[in-house]
């Protein structure tokens, strides 16, 4: 190798080396956030397209989840650690993904507190 690309070559990585367990950390930490949303903030009061007429409840029953829709509709909900949710007695198993205290379910409909 010329002086000059072997140079490159040492300081690419050392910036590897020196970096990776920063990375290592965020991903780590950012996990621990995502987990912490799907299993703390779920539960409570939400309300359809953010009509206070159309309340619906998310409830915690024997270590599962369960959602309550404006109809008094139930259903079982499975969820990872990403945000992503799934109403399994809803049409056909309905998704929806959390974000930011909305849930925003496939069929176009969005739960908000």
């Amino acid at each position: 190798m010329k002086n000059g690309n072997l140079r490159l070559f040492v300081i690419g990585l050392l910036a590897l080396v020196l970096t990776a367990p920063l990375l290592s950390s965020c991903s780590e930490t950012l996990r621990d956030i995502r987990e912490e949303i799907t299993s703390r903030q779920l539960e409570g009061r939400w309300y359809v397209n953010g009509d206070h007429n159309k309340p619906c409840d998310i409830i915690s029953t024997r270590g599962a989840l369960e959602a309550r829709n404006e109809r008094g509709d139930t259903t079982p909900l499975e969820l990872d650690r990403y945000g992503s949710v799934r109403a399994t007695n809803w049409e056909g198993g309905l998704r929806g993904e959390y974000r930011r205290n909305t849930i925003q379910w496939a069929n176009g409909t969005t739960w908000t507190r």
